[in-house]
């Protein structure tokens, strides 16, 4: 596999769309480039995935998908590093991070192998002489849409019960997480027991193809993991077909201490958690809600500790803590600093200046408390 990013469509790779940078969002230099798909790669993709549930026997052989899923997670065991050090570079995690979050991979995989050979009906005897059946039969193509904070075990996570249950699939990735994606759809194109066009990846920086692929109605399997603004628009869209929708939608994970805390304990348990990821992830600790007698004492202690926290890149064994993904949303964490500062001046409480970024070090920001 080159740099250049492309789409895994019915077995081949595909370069549809406009080449675009894939970008270390540690220092913003390129790693690469990847094929923006959009739309185009989305209708190709899905009609490949067609196809193939309708033409091969996958969706009936349950020891056939045993044996792929089997075989793709060897390929994930035996490549694990290579997507560790690809996560690290694209995506800004810290190795320690990375490994934690592929180390799921493979028994995801597994689990799915077995669950494959599990799929089970009912039969119920109502009545004398009557039988009624109840038989599990996978729908037809799946989309998943993958966000780009946890793109390798996110992808497994939804991908692998897509194969155990014999559905065909096809994978949208963002652009910010492109060479990853390349890298997994590399894995199973690994994998001669994967029918060709059962699986298939595409990449896009924008959100035609996933429009495409909630209104299509080939895909009528649909599983989202993002925001709460957007999973509502997919609910909206997919009930026009109604369409099985799975939706993970983020929230605001709170931190609760309570004034008979072991506030000595709890602290570097709370900054691990805000921190983890660079806080771009939906089980990171994104508030604090501290009882009123000891926020005093929390706030500075917490502050002190965060002062400490050294942000850089994954390949400085030093760093404690990642870039955010993108310039733009170093941009939104400012936007969140300048509304404390103006919540301070109407007297809603104390706040330290967020952005202590060397603008050099690209999307390198160290953590504060108001």
């Amino acid at each position: 596999m080159d740099k250049a990013a492309k789409h895994w469509i019915n077995g081949e790779w595909s370069a549809i769309g406009r080449q675009t940078p894939s970008i270390n969002p540690a220092d913003g230099k390129p790693i690469g480039s990847y094929f923006d798909g959009g739309e185009a790669a989305a209708h190709a993709a899905i009609d490949a995935a067609f196809a193939a549930f309708h033409r091969d026997d996958w969706r009936r052989n349950g020891m056939a998908r045993a044996t792929a899923l089997s075989h793709l997670a060897d390929v994930f065991a035996s490549r694990l590093n290579e997507l560790i050090e690809m996560i690290c570079l694209e995506n800004g995690k810290l190795k320690a991070e990375a490994t934690y979050e592929v180390a799921y991979t493979v028994r995801s995989l597994r689990f799915a192998a077995g669950l494959a050979m599990q799929i089970f009906g009912r039969v119920l005897d109502p009545t004398p002489g009557k039988q009624s059946m109840c038989i599990r039969q996978p729908a037809g193509v799946a989309g998943l849409m993958i966000p780009w904070n946890s793109p390798g075990y996110l992808t497994i996570r939804a991908l692998a019960p897509a194969m155990a249950s014999g559905c065909a699939s096809v994978v949208k990735l963002p652009g910010q997480a492109a060479q990853t994606a390349a890298l997994l759809a590399s894995f199973c194109a690994d994998v001669p027991e994967i029918p060709r066009g059962i699986v298939n990846f595409f990449i896009e920086s924008q959100g035609e193809g996933s429009r495409l692929l909630v209104a299509s109605p080939k895909v009528p399997v649909i599983s989202f993991t993002g925001s709460s603004k957007v999973g509502k628009e997919i609910a909206q869209a997919a009930g026009v077909n109604l369409k099985r929708v799975g939706l993970e939608l983020g929230g605001k994970t709170p931190h609760l201490v309570f004034a008979d805390a072991d506030i000595e304990r709890a602290l570097p348990i709370i900054e691990k958690a805000l921190t983890t990821f660079s806080g771009q992830f939906c089980m990171t600790g994104s508030r604090v809600l501290v009882e009123r007698s000891i926020v005093d004492e929390v706030r500075r202690r917490l502050s002190e500790r965060l002062e400490n926290v050294k942000p850089g890149p994954a390949s400085n064994p030093a760093s404690d803590m990642g870039p955010l993904i993108s310039m733009s949303n170093v941009a939104r964490v400012r936007r969140l600093g300048e509304r404390c500062d103006r919540g301070r001046r109407k007297g809603a409480g104390t706040w330290r200046s967020l952005d202590r970024c060397d603008p050099r070090r690209r999307s390198l920001l160290s953590p504060d408390v108001p």
